[in-house]
């Protein structure tokens, strides 16, 4: 995780955080007071685990539990403190490749790790949650269900309790196939930017 300052073309690169091992670090979300954030990467059992430090560098902590078969990555903050996360305790797996690959659902817990709950309880991957400029979750799911095509990512809303669940863009779209990291435009009711991609390969 680098930091550039300041935010221009000739500003300085400097590393927030570094780990010790050769592992991919990501899924980064700054808080709404931009003192601390939260990202992905490996943790206890070598698993998937998201964690948290302060903006400067600060305070580095494993906020998922240790579960030794269980992993847990993108994660948010809600405006109440607490975070939603993917998560493969839900112990599913993807249809079309057998069960081979795990399936996340969404997943909501306290700022220490606590007072877990499961959200969506779909068949496949729900995928970067965010937050709306109304204070709902923004977020794509992986939908197989009275679809013509398995490759539908629909992009999807929900109040932060799971509840309210409904379709935002995509439903029944052949193009784009999939829209990852949907964020809200500030000021805006309704626009959203994110990355466009095809099925396979992202």
């Amino acid at each position: 995780i680098a930091v550039l300052s300041p935010i221009r073309t000739d500003g300085q690169l400097t590393t927030l955080y570094r780990p010790t091992g050769p592992h991919f670090v990501g899924d980064v979300d700054l808080h709404f007071s931009a003192d601390r954030l939260l990202f992905s990467s490996i943790g206890e059992h070598n698993k998937w685990h998201v964690f948290e430090m302060n903006t400067d560098g600060s305070g580095l902590r494993q906020v998922t539990p240790s579960l030794p078969d269980v992993h847990n990555y993108d994660a948010c903050y809600l405006p109440d403190e607490r975070i939603i996360y993917d998560s493969t305790a839900c112990f599913q797996g993807v249809p079309c490749v057998g069960g081979n690959n795990q399936v996340a659902n969404l997943h909501i817990m306290d700022p220490d790790g606590g007072g877990i709950r499961r959200l969506c309880f779909d068949q496949d991957h729900d995928w970067c949650p965010s937050v709306t400029n109304d204070g709902r979750v923004i977020f794509t799911r992986w939908e197989y269900s009275d679809t013509p095509h398995y490759f539908t990512r629909v992009v999807m809303t929900m109040n932060p309790d799971g509840t309210d669940q409904r379709s935002y863009y995509g439903s029944n779209s052949y193009w784009p196939n999939s829209i990852f990291g949907a964020r809200p435009i500030p000021s805006h009711a309704t626009k959203f930017v994110g990355i466009v991609n095809g099925h396979h390969g992202s």
